[in-house]
């Protein structure tokens, strides 16, 4: 600030209070006006950095008057505080850039005529409203598209305030669920069905909330709502009502009739009541799902009656003849660690115990008089989900994740197994007692667990999560479902007779996805870091559908939606990838896979972003993930680690991590790292640490057990200290499971955590090598985070702040975010502070 400005009147900003005190004092202790300048300029900039470090500094004005006084006069009226960190105006527009990219959501396939008719669901994020806006496009395929390459799509339809879009199998009704703000507000309605066909709404249904409460449409419990064979009746899931009010006290007093009595009295209040157990990380206060059907002819909803006790049910299916209702039901105790007296987390949780079973239809009107719910598979058979009928009716098709509920790891390798339904049905409609299953037929195991693939070609076992709305092409005689193959998704075909399993989507590096399946049509996407997906179609012809291997996709464009914004189009075409086998430095040799990303227009040796992925027992695919992309768009080298204990691998590879995080997961890391730099696309002296989860775990491992490898870290949820977190999460059985592994784990489970486990768990966790930490460290977490609570996180922050040679560090707590950090202002918020991080201390 110079002489002339200070004494015509300029503004000039003042970043904190302290400096508006320090002026005062020296005015009132008679310093000359030439002196309050020299020391105020002194102490400016001083003063403005450290008002940067606190969000809550608010911003003063001093202004020198023209007036007889030479003395200045300080303002105190606030303005506008500093919001973001410096410089990140061109970051957070070409964030904004990736941000309206839509993603496909889901797709469905209905029979036509001339092919088959394609509708697909996108999903866009919508920041200034923190929320997915969701549109539906249509089209139809068949063979004149497929030779001309492009299809004729609709303009998009916006799905504004619908929560659930559930077209029936001939495509010729829809159900859309509204949540009750759209009916006026009515406080007595939980939700609003709607029945359209092609032409108009055919009903509008109110479902009182004393009947249910919200929807389950997660994926999990529920998705979508399962159509009966002729399109009369749907079944969906939603909350339990609500069984118990809490206590009233006070107001006017009840007659013998239990009625409160009519007149003027006090008023009165309800309290809280006895607390409700619920499913953890993203089912906070939610009541247990139940499955409830609508009777489109006459309206009526109703609860299926019948149902396992103390059980959850979902992912409702009706037999091919309309006559059973065959579901999941979750036991609220899980089985396998029956000394938790708690609900345990579900949510990526497959170890959760489950069974299929079956109801008669129609039941009897009267509640109560409906014979309870057949199991249809055995107590030896600890998980059966996502069951699936053939088109033809006779084979009754399900997942399996039984590794993981005996191992105890949240997630393994499924297996594929077959009921005959033709043996079932008869059971089914004259049983009158739950434990029948044990005159019923044996699932049959098509598709068995891989358990050490003899190479990097060959199958690694089935790795998906749940099976397609309608899985099975051409005929019931082969299935086809998105599988994890290492680090990418491919699609799959399987024999359901013999079990053989064929890739028929190219080996070519990208990821690829099943969209939908109707008759001999499939519809795919493919994706890689540098582009989001491109559609492919297949027509697989009758003489073809015992020879997957012959199948062949072709391009399909849709018009307008894969061009790019302009910011990042050429960058986007620059990004390339490579996926490097590497043998790990100790433990079991299980060769592992990094998936290295960069910008080939940048050269080698960029700044680099090691990221491995949570759970431990997930992985990370080579798709586009927009973050990632963001970065390696920014110009950095973006190394994925899958490392051993990733699914895609194979069992023993899996297993192989429990009782050994921190230390193979970590070398794998390192390894990981090392492997990048000796091909030239790293620079070993730029590298931050980027994880969340069991990733962020990993990250804060890595910056105190290699200090001087890494120049930052971003952490978001990490596992910071496994002994604060098994007293916190919802998942205790993880704590023992990864920190003993599967057999001591389970054991300890049942007694601990007694004072050696917590020793244990602490010597396993990063917190204890913080005091070695010397990159900065940015840390967002979630303030409703039930899986990794965010205390976690916290209290290795303040540890870091305690030392006197503390590196520094940066905090940020969305007080409406849960594990994933996934509404679209926070997933904004956080890429943007994160590469603002890294520019500032590793580029």
């Amino acid at each position: 600030m110079s002489k002339a400005s200070w004494k015509s009147g300029l503004r000039t900003e003042i970043a904190s209070p302290a400096l508006i005190k320090l002026s005062n004092y020296l005015q009132f202790a008679s310093i000359s006006q030439q002196k309050l300048q020299s020391i105020l300029i002194d102490n400016q900039k001083a003063l403005l950095k450290l008002s940067r470090k606190s969000q809550s500094a608010h911003r003063y004005t001093i202004k020198m008057q023209a007036e007889p006084s030479d003395a200045p006069i300080l303002t105190t009226a606030p303005i506008k505080p500093s919001e973001t960190p410096d410089g990140i105006e061109d970051s957070a527009a070409l964030l904004q850039s990736f941000a309206s990219i839509p993603s496909l959501a889901k797709a469905w396939a209905f029979p036509s005529t001339d092919g088959v008719r394609i509708s697909i669901q996108q999903s866009q994020r919508n920041l200034p409203a923190n929320a997915q806006r969701k549109f539906l496009t249509h089209f139809s395929l068949n063979e004149a598209v497929l030779e001309h390459g492009e299809a004729d799509t609709s303009l998009p339809l916006d799905l504004r305030d619908a929560l659930m879009v559930s077209p029936s199998p001939s495509g010729k009704h829809m159900l859309i669920v509204r949540p009750a703000s759209a009916g006026n507000g009515n406080k007595d309605t939980s939700a609003i069905l709607e029945i359209w066909d092609r032409s108009r709404i055919l009903q509008e249904i109110h479902v009182p909330s004393s009947l249910h409460g919200s929807m389950y449409n997660d994926g999990w419990f529920g998705s979508g709502a399962a159509w009966s064979p002729d399109e009369t009746r749907l079944a969906y899931v939603a909350e339990m009502p609500v069984l118990s009010r809490a206590p009233e006290f006070g107001g006017a007093q009840k007659g013998p009739d239990g009625k409160k009595m009519e007149g003027a009295g006090p008023k009165g209040w309800r309290g809280i009541g006895e607390f409700q157990e619920d499913w953890g990380e993203l089912n906070t206060g939610k009541r247990a799902p139940a499955l409830f059907v609508l009777e489109l002819s006459s309206g009526q909803v109703a609860e299926v009656q019948g149902m396992p006790e103390n059980a959850s049910v979902g992912q409702p299916q009706w037999s091919p003849d309309g006559q059973a209702l065959v579901f999941v039901a979750w036991k609220h105790a899980a089985s396998n660690f029956p000394d938790f007296p708690q609900r345990l987390g579900i949510v990526f949780c497959f170890n959760r115990p489950c069974a299929l079973h079956a109801v008669a239809w129609p039941q009897p009107p009267e509640r109560g008089s409906a014979p309870p719910a057949i199991r249809l598979t055995p107590p030896s058979l600890q998980s059966s989900f996502s069951p699936r009928f053939s088109p033809d009716g006779k084979v009754l098709v399900m997942l399996s994740q039984v590794a993981a509920v005996e191992s105890g790891a949240h997630a393994a390798t499924p297996t594929l197994l077959a009921l005959p339904w033709e043996d079932v049905a008869p059971v089914i409609a004259i049983a009158t007692s739950s434990s029948i299953f044990t005159s019923l037929p044996q699932p049959r195991r098509i598709v068995d667990i891989v358990w050490r693939p003899s190479d990097v070609e060959s199958f690694p076992g089935l790795y998906c999560n749940v099976l397609p709305e309608q899985p099975f092409v051409g005929s019931s005689k082969t299935l086809v479902s998105t599988v994890q193959w290492r680090s990418n998704f491919a699609v799959v075909a399987i024999d359901v007779e013999t079990g053989d399993v064929t890739r028929i989507t190219p080996n070519n590096g990208s990821s690829w996805s099943l969209l939908a399946v109707q008759q001999d049509w499939m519809l795919v996407t493919e994706s890689h870091p540098g582009q989001p997906f491109k559609l492919f179609a297949c027509h697989v012809a009758e003489s073809q559908r015992s020879q997957p291997h012959t199948w062949s996709w072709s391009r399909l464009v849709l018009p307008d939606t894969e061009n790019l914004p302009d910011k990042i189009s050429h960058i986007m075409g620059q990004i390339e990838t490579r996926t490097l086998q590497i043998n790990p430095t100790t433990g079991e040799q299980f060769p592992f896979e990094a998936v290295m990303i960069r910008r080939k227009d940048l050269g080698n040796n960029l700044p680099t972003v090691l990221t491995p992925h949570g759970g431990p027992h997930t992985a990370y695919p080579a798709q586009y993930f927009m973050p990632l992309s963001f970065l390696v768009a920014s110009g950095y080298c973006v190394i994925l680690v899958n490392y051993r204990g990733s699914t895609g691998f194979g069992e023993s590879a899996l297993q192989s991590l429990p009782g050994s995080i921190g230390t193979n997961d970590v070398a794998d890391c390192m390894a990981a790292l090392t492997a990048a730099i000796g091909h030239g696309w790293a620079d070993s002296t730029k590298v931050a640490a980027v994880g969340g989860s069991h990733g962020g775990f990993l990250s804060s491992h890595l910056v105190g057990q290699h200090p001087d490898a890494f120049c930052a870290a971003v952490l978001r949820n990490p596992v910071c200290n496994i002994s604060l977190m098994v007293h916190l999460s919802d998942i205790p059985d993880w704590c023992f499971i990864e920190c003993y592994g599967s057999e001591k784990g389970r054991e300890k489970a049942g007694s601990g955590p007694a004072a050696e486990d917590i020793e244990k768990m602490y010597q396993m966790s990063p917190i204890s090598h913080v005091d070695k930490v010397k990159a900065p460290v940015l840390m967002m977490l979630g303030a409703v985070d039930r899986r990794v609570p965010y205390d976690d996180g916290k209290r290795y922050l303040e540890r870091l702040k305690r030392r006197a040679d503390g590196p520094e560090t940066r905090l940020t707590v969305f007080p409406q975010d849960a594990h994933g950090l996934d509404k679209p202002q926070t997933e904004f918020e956080q890429w943007v502070t994160a590469l603002w991080w890294l520019d500032k201390h590793v580029k």
